[in-house]
Formats: C-alpha cells, sequence, structure tokens
C-alpha cells in the first residue's frame, strides 16, 4: 500500500509541474510577443526596396533647367483694368468712395485670398489718395475763398428807430426816465480779433460806447480808448476797427476815427444803411455835486443803470460816486437833464486798499470838444468837424430859444 500511494502521489506531483510549465510558458509568450512586436514590425519597414533596371528606364528625365512661366497657365489680374480706370475717377469724391469700399468688401468676402487682397490693396490706396487731395482741397477753400461774413456792417436796430429822445430835457428826468430814453442809445464795445481767415469779430474783453450824433451818413460813438485797444495796451499801433452791439446782440464793424490817449476816449464810426431820424447828444460841463446816471454793463451785466454824484473835479476827470465796475469803461455819465458830462474811464484798485469804495473817475466830456486832444485816423477828422458844427448850432438855438 505504501508503494502504491507514493507512485500514485509521483504521478501527480509530475501532473501538476507540467501543467505549471505550461502555464508559465503560455505568459512567456505572450509577454515576449508584446515586446518584440514593434521592434519586428520595425525591422519589417527598414527592409531593402531593390529597383529593377527597367523600372529605372522607364522614369522619364527630369529637365535641370528651372521651370519658366510658360510651363504655367498665366492667372487673369484679380482686379479688371477697368475697374481700376473706373474707380480711379472716384478719388475726387471721398464720401462716395467709401460707401463703394464697403460695398465691394461685403461682395469679395467668399473670394480666394488673392483676389481679396489684392482688392483690398487697390481700394486703401484709393482711400489715401482720396482723403488727402480732400483735406487739401478744404484747407485751399477756407484760405482763398472769401467766407460769409459773421458780423454786420451797420447796426440795423438803429437804421430803424424813427424817433430819438430831444436832448437837454426841460425838466429833470428821473432814474426811470434815464433808464427808458437813453439805455437805446448805448452799444457795447469790444476790440476786435481776427480769425485765421482775417475775418474780425468780438474778442472776450468789452466795455461800453455811446451815441453822439446820428445823421444821414452814419453813426459817431464815444467810448475809452483802453477798451478798443484791448490787450495790446497804449504802446501798441492803433486799431483800425473795433466791434460794437446793440441790445439785440448783434455785432457790427465800427471804424477807430480817432483816439485821446490822453484823455482816455476814442471815437468810433459806422455807416446808416437806412435813411432815419437824426440824433444830436449834448455837452455839458460837469458841475460838483451834481446828480449824475450812468449805464453800461458791469460784470457782463448789458445795460446797468447805476446813479450818484459829482464828487470831485480832477483836472480833465471827473470824480463819481456811482457803482462802477469792469464792464462800464467807456459807458456814459448823465447828469438829470440828458447831457453827457463824463465817459467812464477808470476805478480805484481795491487790490491797492480795500477800503477804498465809490472812487471811480470818468473823463470830462466838454474836454474831448477840443480838437488837439485828438489824434485822427482815415476821415475821422471830417466826422469830428461835423459833430463839432451840429453841437455849435445846437447850443445858439438854445440860447436863442431862452431869449
Amino acid at each position: 500500500m505504501t508503494a502504491m500511494a507514493l507512485s500514485f502521489r509521483s504521478k501527480w506531483i509530475k501532473a501538476y509541474c507540467l501543467a505549471s510549465a505550461s502555464v508559465i510558458h503560455y505568459h512567456r509568450e505572450i509577454l515576449l510577443s508584446s515586446i518584440f512586436f514593434p521592434a519586428s514590425l520595425i525591422l519589417m519597414t527598414l527592409e531593402k526596396i531593390v529597383v529593377s533596371a527597367e523600372e529605372v528606364d522607364e522614369i522619364k528625365a527630369i529637365p535641370d533647367a528651372p521651370p519658366t512661366s510658360s510651363s504655367f497657365g498665366k492667372l487673369p489680374p484679380p482686379v479688371p483694368w477697368w475697374a481700376k480706370v473706373g474707380l480711379s475717377g472716384l478719388v475726387l469724391v471721398l464720401p462716395v468712395l467709401c460707401i463703394i469700399t464697403i460695398i465691394l468688401r461685403i461682395a469679395f468676402r467668399t473670394e480666394t485670398p488673392r483676389v481679396k487682397y489684392a482688392w483690398v490693396s487697390f481700394l486703401s490706396t484709393l482711400l489715401v489718395i482720396s482723403g488727402f487731395l480732400t483735406v487739401t482741397a478744404g484747407v485751399v477753400v477756407f484760405s482763398f475763398v472769401p467766407i460769409p461774413a459773421i458780423v454786420n456792417t451797420g447796426l440795423p436796430e438803429l437804421d430803424e428807430r424813427l424817433q430819438f429822445p430831444t436832448l437837454p430835457s426841460l425838466t429833470d428826468l428821473t432814474s426811470a426816465d434815464v433808464s427808458a430814453k437813453f439805455k437805446p442809445l448805448v452799444i457795447v464795445v469790444s476790440p476786435a480779433a481776427r480769425l485765421w481767415n482775417h475775418q474780425e469779430v468780438a474778442s472776450n474783453a468789452f466795455g461800453a460806447g455811446v451815441l453822439l450824433q446820428a445823421d444821414k451818413e452814419g453813426y459817431l460813438f464815444a467810448t475809452a480808448n483802453h477798451v478798443t485797444n484791448g490787450e495790446a495796451g497804449p504802446s501798441q499801433s492803433a486799431p483800425s476797427h473795433a466791434m460794437v452791439a446793440t441790445a439785440t446782440g448783434t455785432w457790427a464793424s465800427a471804424d477807430v476815427v480817432a483816439q485821446a490817449p490822453g484823455l482816455d476816449l476814442a471815437l468810433l464810426w459806422i455807416p446808416r444803411h437806412s435813411k432815419g431820424a437824426d440824433f444830436l447828444q449834448p455837452v455839458a460841463s460837469p458841475h460838483d455835486g451834481a446828480d449824475i446816471f450812468v449805464i453800461g454793463h458791469p460784470e457782463g451785466l448789458r445795460y446797468t443803470l447805476s446813479t450818484g454824484i459829482i464828487s470831485g473835479l480832477r483836472d480833465q476827470s471827473i470824480q463819481i460816486s456811482a457803482a462802477v465796475s469792469p464792464g462800464n469803461s467807456g459807458g456814459p455819465v448823465y447828469d438829470n437833464r440828458g447831457n453827457l458830462v463824463g465817459i467812464v474811464s477808470s476805478k480805484f484798485d481795491h487790490n491797492r486798499d480795500s477800503n477804498a469804495e465809490n472812487l471811480s473817475f470818468a473823463a470830462k466830456a466838454d474836454a474831448f470838444l477840443n480838437p488837439s486832444n485828438w489824434a485822427f485816423h482815415s476821415n475821422g477828422k471830417e466826422r469830428f468837424d461835423r459833430y463839432l458844427r451840429a453841437v455849435a448850432k445846437n447850443t445858439e438855438n438854445g440860447k436863442l430859444t431862452k431869449n
């Protein structure tokens, strides 16, 4: 029994070992195949390819010379000549060219890159040329072609007046009377500023002026000399024009026909475009302590009326207590009968003394009746002489009326 058992056990062990060896061999083959399969594939791809002499002879000889343009078919130009000629004429009309460019860009969005790039390059060149020509033409037009005038050559509000107040008044005037009768005789005066196209317009500085005479030929105004000079200063050359405006705000160009720098006075002249009523502003000597009325545009508040008295007589100027601010310069100083007694010229600077109040000054109106005080320009002497004759005649008629 023991021998039989041993024989059976040995047979079982032998069968187990054979089975285990088969399994191990199977897995080893799988492992080796997974490792050496790529290598075998590489070796297969590196096998030598043999080309026979007969196959070589069948291959046509390749020429050594490079291919010429005749070797390929010639492509048509992406931008036809007729399109170039037609669109080139549009460089003179930039807006139309811009519209056509947008339309063509949309139309060619599905074309080949060769066509699209050619059209973009061509249209860009046309737009650059058209823009340059348009800018050049604009500069030439604005530089040499006359532009419509920005200002008037006259004062329509005064041209249309059929009646002016009769002065001097026979009775004392109230503030309401002065405001109603004399404010239409006051103007806004500004130094003339020249634009790039040589046209003159009003500048930022301004003052006031007063009507001295209106006749069939035009209007003579008085103002302060520093108002017409603006920032130029007294040492600069005399200005030839100043800008004036009435209550309507319409600006007109006035000729500076005379200047009296010692009195800080200037005379302005504007032609008349329609026949209307005549006017003459009487002038009187100031009296110390007399009531006065001042009209001007202080700090831009146009046609402001202030009242006061003549505080003192100072050589060729008068000291007044009426309120005066920048913008009053050149404005009239009336007495209670409507006579012109002064032209506002300056006020005491509060920066020098903050306690100074009501210290304002005006040039004596009767001082500018002396021709020796004036420097005339153009036909200013003729205008001034006509005014002096009218004043002398009016004074003589007034004396005869009193008698």
